[in-house]
């Protein structure tokens, strides 16, 4: 999975992106690997740019911002221009804004009722917006609790193998474990290592976490690892 971040509040940090890290902790626990996380401002060239490359190299891409009525939200059309398509109206779209709205609605909140040629409605299970999907790439509201909603709405779509983990604590310096991390990781390619410095109340120790699709492999690295860790 590819994930782009749209938007020039979080570049400024006007705003702290919340999308990007709960997204890669709500799928990773499904078996959904991130490959890439991007931030571009609004601006529909960069965003169609890092569109491609991330559907290059990612069988899924989520969008987050961008599709509101400002005039700061180009996302659609960056979409649009990606994909080599135009913009065209969508009824059920144009329905769903005009039933939120009522006899209040804009030409404005109307225009985002325009979608790439061919795009569906993602629907959240608990509120009522909605955003649109194309083959593999999935573009949603910026608003967080908006954006969490239609995830759990369309988390359905990302099937994957669920991944096994385990954590483990030395107080060994990473400088220390370094050879030991390294041999188990070429003898155990499939189970991804990572180590973690941490320091609390002025004590460092580091954090292992061993991950894998199968949990046998990773049952066996942290048998392996455990002894070697003080």
């Amino acid at each position: 999975m590819g994930i782009l971040i749209v938007g020039d509040e979080i570049l400024s940090g006007e705003i702290a992106d919340e999308n990007g890290p709960w997204l890669i902790g709500r799928l990773g626990g499904v078996g959904v690997r991130t490959v890439r996380q991007v931030v571009v401002p609004d601006d529909v060239g960069q965003i169609a740019e890092e569109l491609v490359r991330l559907s290059a190299m990612a069988d899924a891409v989520v969008i987050s911002g961008g599709i509101g009525p400002t005039h700061d939200d180009v996302t659609r059309p960056a979409v649009a221009r990606a994909l080599g398509l135009v913009l065209e109206h969508h009824g059920e779209a144009e329905t769903r804004i005009r039933g939120f709205y009522g006899d209040a609605v804009t030409d404005a909140e109307l225009s985002m009722a325009q979608v790439p040629t061919g795009a569906r409605l993602v629907n959240g299970v608990k509120t009522g917006t909605f955003g649109f999907a194309l083959p593999g790439i999935y573009v949603l509201p910026g608003v967080p609790f908006l954006f969490r909603d239609l995830i759990e709405g369309i988390a359905g779509d990302f099937g994957a193998t669920p991944l096994h983990k385990h954590e483990l604590r030395s107080d060994l310096r990473e400088g220390e474990i370094a050879p030991v991390l390294a041999a188990l990781q070429h003898d155990q390619p499939d189970v991804a290592i990572g180590s973690y410095p941490v320091c609390e109340d002025g004590c460092w120790h580091v954090r292992i976490v061993l991950r894998g699709t199968d949990r046998q492999q990773v049952d066996d690295a942290v048998e392996h690892l455990r002894p070697r860790l003080s």
